[in-house]
């Protein structure tokens, strides 16, 4: 899984919107922040608006917040913002609508895509802004501790 370019801008413009302690950012503001064009940091806060991650107040103070507390927003909703067919993540590159694939009876590559998917998807949806506002050190704790309890939960799964 690769995360596009628009995902990955959008996950940087959001921690500046928190990290930068005013009420509201301009295009403008951030796109000098992150170092982008206005014109593609706009784009950006279109699909995040339009997905209601943030919000816009109009006039000479005005700019881009979030919409929702840091705390409700996560990783995961993010990244289907930023998704452009918004769809999930494809399980497998040979895999072409409304075709068979040539390994489609016998394919060791679909169940090591799918764990992946599955692990990925479980991390991304547990993680929110608040908590990559943080130190990268507070973060990784978050990740690994969650990555133990993902696998206690696996194995006790297939126990049963």
């Amino acid at each position: 899984m690769k995360l596009s370019l628009l995902q990955t801008h959008g996950l940087k413009i959001l921690l500046t919107i928190i990290k930068s302690g005013k009420e509201t950012l301009t295009a403008s503001e951030i796109s000098k922040i992150e170092g982008l064009k206005t014109g593609y940091v706009g784009k950006i806060l279109f699909m995040l608006r339009k997905a209601g991650i943030v919000s816009t107040v109009r006039g000479k103070t005005g700019g881009y917040y979030l919409a929702e507390d840091k705390k409700n927003i996560t990783l995961y909703d993010v990244l289907a913002a930023l998704s452009p067919n918004k769809t999930e993540i494809e399980l497998c590159p040979n895999i072409k609508e409304g075709e068979d694939c040539t390994h489609s009876i016998d394919c060791a590559i679909r169940p090591v895509f799918y764990e992946a998917h599955n692990y990925f998807k479980h991390l991304a949806k547990g993680i929110t802004l608040e908590e990559m506002a943080n130190r990268e050190r507070d973060i990784m704790r978050k990740v690994l501790n969650m990555k133990e309890q993902y696998y206690k939960r696996r194995d006790h799964e297939k126990v049963l």
